[in-house]
């Protein structure tokens, strides 16, 4: 293998393959920790809807009203951070970024197996279809956006 090859592989195998991989990792963390944080908010909010909601019990007047309310108000806000989280969809990001990651990984781990002899442009496109499976992926997120946000479009309209 010559000199220049040798720079070529090392190169792409910094600046393209373990760069992005880091970067496809980094993304994945992000949110999985954002799904977590969602999930932690939901669930205090929700407990502490249920507290306000017992302790309405023991109460009377203004106070009872208040705790109710209160405890409406928790609830609604509870269900407001699911349906952000949803909406947004931190799980399925989280694994888009993470199967992009995954499949990174073991195209760096044939990259530095292959022989430095061997078919460069055929590694080097399997490293560019994991970025063009996961530029793929991305579409497929906006279709099933789209029809979640308009699920009725053209159905029964005169």
């Amino acid at each position: 293998m010559s000199d220049r090859a040798a720079q070529f592989r090392a190169l792409y195998r910094d600046l393209r393959i373990a760069d992005q991989e880091r970067f496809y990792n980094d993304r994945s963390a992000e949110y999985e920790q954002a799904h977590r944080q969602a999930i932690m908010v939901r669930n205090t909010l929700l407990v502490v809807a249920a507290v306000a909601g017992v302790a309405g019990q023991f109460t009377s007047g203004t106070g009872r009203a208040g705790l109710g309310v209160a405890a409406a108000v928790l609830a609604a806000l509870a269900a407001a951070v699911t349906a952000f989280e949803a909406l947004i969809g931190f799980s399925q990001l989280q694994k888009l970024y993470n199967d992009a990651a995954l499949n990174l990984a073991e195209a760096g781990i044939d990259w530095d197996t292959a022989e430095p002899d061997g078919e460069t442009p055929a590694e080097v496109e399997r490293v560019e279809q994991v970025f063009r499976t996961e530029n793929g992926q991305w579409g497929q997120l906006v279709i099933k956006g789209i029809t979640r946000a308009a699920p009725a479009a053209g159905k029964g309209e005169r």
